[in-house]
């Protein structure tokens, strides 16, 4: 079900993260970096030479807070369309639940916005075929066929890039360090929450 992207209209580029809130809770995030099909390839070149040497992809957790702000930089200047949808939880172990309420959200919202062209970070074969499963059962369930998925590597697809990072901010904030998600405001679109999800 990797099918080719379409040439013209709107592609999404999707990354999630998850960090805990005390001692019960936790958040899962899943942010989309949504770009006109015609600028990616402008915007893949502009983001390679942020690799550091030896570097496969860029991860916020692995970056210095100067380069941090280097990535936000960058990421404003290519001025892509960022969606956000969180699910708050009691904590637990497995999360796969959590990134389906997540993606659900996400796909509807993308039907609403007339964008078809989903790509996912490859996690695993067994994984990525849970997703494909997933957006299946949704289709049963009156989900615009229209949606389409594929997966690529992070080290393959650096507009993947552009979700950690503003995720990563978004994980930063909460820990007292505003400054980047403040910088990054202005390019996202829509950030909410699933109807599952508990309050902090």
């Amino acid at each position: 079900m990797d099918e080719a992207s379409e040439p013209g209209g709107m592609r999404a580029f999707l990354d999630e993260s998850s960090c805990v809130l005390g001692a019960e809770r936790q958040l899962y995030l899943v942010g989309a970096a949504i770009l006109e099909a015609g600028t990616c390839d402008d915007v893949r070149e502009e983001l390679r030479p942020l690799l550091l040497p030896g570097q496969v992809k860029l991860h916020w957790t692995d970056e210095s807070t100067r380069r941090r702000q280097r990535i936000v930089d960058a990421i404003v200047s290519l001025e892509p369309i960022n969606v956000i949808v969180s699910h708050v939880s009691e904590r637990q172990h497995k999360t796969e639940r959590f990134r389906r309420k997540c993606l659900e959200q996400m796909y509807y919202e993308f039907v609403s916005m007339e964008l078809h062209d989903v790509t996912l970070e490859s996690r695993s074969p067994t994984q990525d075929g849970k997703d494909l499963a997933h957006i299946i059962a949704l289709r049963s369930r009156g989900l615009d066929e229209r949606i389409r998925l594929s997966h690529r590597r992070g080290g393959d697809e650096p507009l993947l890039w552009i979700a950690d990072a503003v995720l990563g901010a978004v994980n930063s904030a909460r820990l007292g360090d505003p400054a980047h998600l403040d910088a990054l405001r202005g390019s996202i679109l829509l950030q909410e929450r699933t109807p599952e999800s508990l309050g902090e």
